[in-house]
């Protein structure tokens, strides 16, 4: 008796996935245990292994590749040696009311709450992607972000930089894989904004206004467009805590809170260090740079040592050079020293 080949459930959510391949061809023997079919899911791609012995079969009308399948739907047969193929065919699928979509592309329209029955693949493409619904959502206009940035150059700026050894940062980094070096940076801009409310603060109708609150932004371009999802006052979490509130503040980056500072990270494009602009109205923005090794004097000797280029931009009608230098003075000393800052990973 033909045994049929059906479309398992991968997770306790799952209703339907997409059919990626084959990996066998028609006629082919299988064995229990053997890689039978791919199958995506919303988060993983998973090769499907036989249960039964026999001959693959595939029958006309079974799911191409790229199609969207549902969970307990007919995939094919596993027949016996002489066993007569069904003598009726698989039914020719429904036709998809909408264009088969990656995992990647439908996690990705439920984070930015966009209809994916309503998103077209680029051209000549059979399958939606992530870009495809990242560029789908509607988006800040380049002239209104032109706007902004003419507006945050009317604030009088002035830059200061320094070079952080960060040899004991990268250690404790490694220790704590999960973590990005946009954390512990978060991490670091809003402990030293506890230590010096002069930065935490912001002009407004010619005064400078001082803030409660330690939210940091992370600057991030999501397809074309540069947003800035703001961590709520990261001083008092742990890594964890931070990494995971990044995720959700990228899932959802139109920021809802205003954040005391920005954080501009060029470093993983390999830049070795820049001047950021203001984000209005806040009255600094942290600029880090590559982390590489450079030559260091240390005991009159010159060393190589891994260090982190960090630039400040600040509002100057809000703070002057020594309070600003201070605060600069503090972050290179917290990335120098993490083991005294940073809490535990969990």
């Amino acid at each position: 008796m033909a045994i049929e080949i059906t479309v398992p459930r991968l997770g306790w959510s799952m209703e339907e996935g997409i059919f990626a391949a084959w990996l066998k061809d028609d006629g082919d023997p299988v064995q229990p245990g053997e890689p039978l079919f791919a199958l995506e899911s919303e988060k993983v791609t998973m090769e499907v292994d036989s249960l039964d012995n026999g001959l693959l079969h595939i029958p006309a009308g079974a799911p191409e590749v790229g199609a969207v399948v549902t969970v307990g739907q007919l995939l094919g047969y596993i027949l016996q040696p002489g066993e007569p193929k069904p003598a009726l065919a698989l039914p020719s699928a429904p036709p998809d009311r909408h264009t088969p979509a990656s995992p990647r592309a439908r996690a990705a329209a439920k984070q930015l709450g966009v209809d994916i029955a309503a998103v077209t693949p680029r051209p000549g493409a059979a399958r939606i992607i992530e870009a495809d619904v990242v560029n789908a959502k509607p988006q800040p206009s380049r002239a209104a972000i032109a706007a902004r940035m003419e507006d945050a150059f009317r604030a009088p700026h002035f830059y200061l930089h320094a070079d952080a050894n960060v040899e004991a940062l990268v250690r404790i980094r490694n220790e704590h894989r999960p973590a990005s070096y946009n954390d512990f940076l978060i991490k670091a801009i809003a402990v030293a904004l506890t230590r010096h409310p002069r930065i935490n603060a912001y002009w407004h109708n010619g005064a400078v206004v001082p803030r409660t609150t330690h939210h940091v932004a992370l600057a991030a371009q999501i397809g074309s467009t540069l947003y800035t999802p703001v961590i709520q006052n990261p001083a008092e979490k742990s890594l964890a805590q931070i990494a995971r509130e990044r995720e959700l503040a990228m899932q959802s980056p139109t920021a809802t809170v205003a954040a005391s500072a920005t954080l501009s990270n060029l470093g993983p494009f390999g830049v070795d260090r820049f001047e950021a602009i203001l984000n209005p109205p806040q009255s600094v923005i942290v600029a880090a740079g590559r982390i590489a090794r450079r030559p260091v004097v240390e005991n009159d000797q010159v060393v190589a040592r891994l260090t982190l280029p960090i630039s400040l931009s600040v509002d100057h009608r809000v703070a002057d050079g020594i309070p600003a230098a201070a605060f600069l003075q503090t972050l290179i000393g917290i990335l120098e020293s993490p083991e005294a800052t940073y809490n535990e990973w969990e």
